[in-house]
Parts: structure tokens; sequence; C-alpha cells
């Protein structure tokens, strides 16, 4: 199950790409800056989305749940058994919760890359860098890198291009080990209740 949170953690901090040089950012044509134009206006119109997501690591493992996001700052990806791992985004921080061994972790939401999708007005620059656009056989691929630390992270985004959709993104950590979460099923424009992104946990809150 330690093996599992660490997976969790890797998928949702930025991590050194294995897709392309974190150093070197390659020159975007006109064709790219569209569709990189595309993608953030994508994003900005989603307001709430719910999908069901594979989750699989470099080692073949495979953990399922739902994912569900409220924009600006709120995500949540709730883990089916026999995983035992909740993860929270309520708008300040990433909560990453253990039930099996009751250890809660927060994360500055900022400083992950799944920030990126649920700012209140997604931008692919400023904080984040693209350093290349693939797109073929109907998909669209940004990667992407931080802009202040580009050595230390990255991430990519993977779109479908009929209908034009996020379908999977994928962290790749320092050692090249890479994990994917693809969606599926996606429903858009639901309404969610507020706690689904507030994780209360007692001991953590006794403590700090």
């Amino acid at each position: 199950m330690k093996k599992l949170f660490a997976t969790c953690t890797a998928l949702l901090f930025f991590a050194t790409t294995a897709l392309i040089s974190p150093a070197v950012a390659a020159p975007l044509s006109e064709e790219d800056k569209k569709d990189i134009a595309r993608i953030e206006e994508y994003l900005k119109g989603i307001t709430t989305m719910k999908a069901s997501f594979l989750q699989v690591n470099a080692e073949g493992g495979i953990a399922e749940g739902v994912f569900y996001m409220s924009r600006p700052g709120r995500a949540r990806f709730e883990y089916f058994p026999p995983a035992q791992i909740l993860v929270v985004a309520d708008g300040l921080w990433l909560v990453f919760h253990d039930k099996e061994l009751q250890e809660t972790t927060r994360i500055p939401l900022s400083s992950t890359p799944i920030s990126v999708l649920l700012k209140e007005n997604p931008t692919l620059s400023g904080e984040v860098t693209v350093t290349s656009v693939e797109k073929d056989a109907g998909v669209l691929r940004v990667n992407l890198i931080d802009t202040e630390e580009p050595d230390e992270g990255g991430i990519t985004l993977v779109f479908s291009l009929f209908p034009f959709e996020l379908k999977k993104w994928l962290v790749t950590d320092p050692q090249g080990q890479t994990t994917s979460v693809t969606m599926s099923d996606q429903e858009f424009g639901g309404k969610f209740e507020a706690k689904l992104f507030t994780f209360f946990d007692e001991e953590y809150d006794r403590k700090n």
C-alpha cells in the first residue's frame, strides 16, 4: 500500500519528464500556438467534470476510481478497493489520505501539476512552459515543464481531437518511471456538494 501511495504522489507532483529534455523547449510553430490556445479555451470552458480513471504505473500496477473536478481549485480522486487512498484538492491544499495506515499528507496545491487544470484562468504559460506539441492519429499531446525549475518538473496532457477532450495525462519521475492516468465516461456541468472537496482529519488537525 505504501508503494501505491508513492505512485499517487508521483502522479500529482511535477517530476522530471522523460519525453523531452526538461532544460530545452522546442520553438513553437503557429499551428502549435493555435493548438495551445484551443487547449486553454477547452480548460476554461470546464466548470465541473466527473470521469472514471485508470491509473497505471511503470511496473504495471493498476488502480481505478472516480475523478471529480470543480474549477477553480477543487478535485477528488476516489480510488476503488483494494486501494485505500483518497486524494482531495480543496482549493489550497492537495491532501493525500491513506485509509489503511491512517496517514494524511498535505501539499500546497500550487506545487502540483494538477493545478494546471484547476486554475481559475488556466493558461499554458507563466508558471509552466510548453516544451513541445505533438499531433497525430487524432491525438494532441502537449508537454509542460515548471518554468522556474525546469529540471524538476514535467507533465504531458493528451487530448483526443474528435471530439476534443482531455483523455490522459502522464508524469515521469526522476528515475524515468512514468505513471499514466486515462479518463473515460466524462460528464460535464454537474453539481457537486462542497463536502466532496473537503477533507477533515481529526488527528492531523490536532497535531498541527
